[in-house]
């Protein structure tokens, strides 16, 4: 799961910058719709590294 959220990461984040250079712009509707999915993305997996480390702390 982890691995799967790194690459989804990494995918919107290089799709983030291309909008951004296709649309001259960093505040382009496109560009924030991306950022915010990736946002959505990153917290999940901050949340999964921090459930994680919380199991390790218990065993």
């Amino acid at each position: 799961m982890e691995s799967i959220l790194q690459e989804k990461i990494e995918s919107l984040r290089f799709e983030m910058i291309n909008q951004a250079f296709i649309n001259g712009s960093l505040t382009h509707e496109k560009v924030i719709s991306v950022s915010q999915l990736l946002d959505r993305y990153i917290l999940l997996y901050q949340k999964l590294i921090l459930k994680k480390a919380q199991l390790k702390l218990i065993s």
